[in-house]
């Protein structure tokens, strides 16, 4: 209903950086010579889940600190809540995933192998692409704009 706190574009960097996750942490194991076998083509699925999961984390985080602080402030209280978390969740998933390797069978350490490292770029994406458009989004909130067209948004009185 809110042109200007709408969230399309945000969602839609969240998915993206899922997606960018994916295609580097494959393209360096497929780069460094790692097999790719049939069961590693429905690890992309599991790296979205989580990727949505993160960003709706940081969202949720966002839409808690005070709309009138400045985006420095807000995007620090994010970071503070939301980090925390999403860094714990990683490391367990990562270390599930790595600990994979250990299985004699090659398949599954192939499919441990991608899917571990496309969590850990996921967390990198979430952190750095994601939260940077996170932060310029803000700015667009903060100077009233409206989600499509960047538009000023006159004030309702």
């Amino acid at each position: 209903v809110d042109c200007v706190r709408t969230k399309v574009w945000v969602a839609t960097f969240g998915v993206l950086s899922a997606g960018l996750a994916v295609l580097s942490s494959f393209g360096l194991l497929l780069f460094c010579g790692m097999p790719f076998v049939m069961t590693v083509a429905t690890a992309p699925f599991l790296i979205l889940g989580i990727g949505v999961d993160d960003m709706f984390i940081m969202v949720s985080c966002w839409q808690r600190t005070h709309v009138h602080d400045r985006v420095e402030e807000r995007m620090a209280d994010t970071y503070r809540e939301a980090a925390v978390s999403i860094t714990i969740t990683t490391l367990t998933d990562i270390l599930a995933f790595y600990i994979g390797l250990m299985t004699p069978f090659g398949s599954v350490q192939s499919f441990c192998m991608y899917t571990g490292t496309a969590i850990l770029f996921c967390y990198l994406y979430n952190i750095t692409f994601f939260g940077a458009f996170l932060a310029l989004n803000g700015k667009r909130e903060a100077s009233n704009r409206h989600w499509l067209s960047c538009m000023k948004v006159p004030e309702v009185t």
